[in-house]
């Protein structure tokens, strides 16, 4: 029942849509809707450069093509790169997110 409120009056239940009231203007103008198209994209790609490194480093430190992280930050320390991979991948989703 969703967008559907019930009210209980006096016994007896009844169902009521719920409506938005539009006083006809647009939440965002033109000048702000053209920013957020370009600050989102933007974003988007700042997430993914953020989180591109250590996303590769990976598979190259598996294949010793460079130290491990493990050799680098630790076992300890490895909540640090994980947390600016997960921190760029939300960033990008936000970014991206309807485009």
């Amino acid at each position: 029942m969703y967008g559907k409120k019930v009210h209980m009056c006096r016994g007896r239940m009844s169902n009521k849509t719920a409506s938005h009231k539009s006083n006809g203007s647009t939440p965002l103008d033109g000048d702000q809707v053209a920013e957020k198209n370009y600050l989102l994209p933007a974003l988007g790609y700042l997430g993914i450069a953020i989180s591109a490194p250590f996303f590769l480093w990976v598979p190259l430190g598996f294949l010793e093509l460079m130290p491990s992280m493990i050799d680098v930050f630790g076992i300890v320390g490895l909540r640090f790169p994980a947390s600016l991979t997960i921190a760029g991948l939300l960033l990008s989703a936000i970014g991206f997110h309807r485009s």
